[in-house]
């Protein structure tokens, strides 16, 4: 008999176990989207979206995108145009259990020799049949602080 709980209980802690590793990596799906738009991918960045049509995108300056079509085809105008520079850096990961988010500052160059503009972004994933997928996509300038006594 106790043989047989014994067993029983190796079952269940493997069972466990099994879904504890069966719960993909949210830091390889933040570095597969972040490395799609580094690419310029479009093949590679839509599986990181969600399927769903409520993603939202909001630009440093205010204005949104608020369907995953109209952010899919903005990235594909995006990614077309070769001279545009993006350099993230991951400053936070914020996981949960069906959740996830990352906080990113970043440069943005509309020429690879042009000015960076600096701003903070917000990346929001929900676990969507197993995969980590993008539900948010919020950024917000950073303002250069001005000179003292200007």
């Amino acid at each position: 008999m106790k043989r047989g709980v014994a067993i029983a209980g190796a079952l269940l802690l493997a069972a466990c176990g099994a879904t504890e590793t069966s719960r993909p990596d949210f830091r390889d799906a933040l570095d597969a989207h972040l490395a799609a738009i580094e690419a310029k991918d479009i093949d590679a960045y839509i599986p990181t979206v969600t399927s769903g049509d409520d993603l939202h995108v909001i630009f440093p300056d205010g204005s949104v995108i608020e369907t995953t079509d109209g952010v899919a085809a903005f990235h594909r105008e995006w990614f077309a145009d070769a001279d545009w520079r993006m350099e993230p850096q991951v400053v936070k990961v914020m996981e949960g259990e069906d959740m996830a988010a990352a906080l990113l500052k970043y440069d943005y160059r509309d020429t690879p020799e042009g000015e960076p503009r600096a701003s903070w972004l917000i990346l929001v994933f929900e676990l969507e049949d197993g995969e980590w997928r993008l539900v948010h996509d919020q950024n917000t300038r950073i303002n250069a602080p001005e000179a003292a006594g200007e």
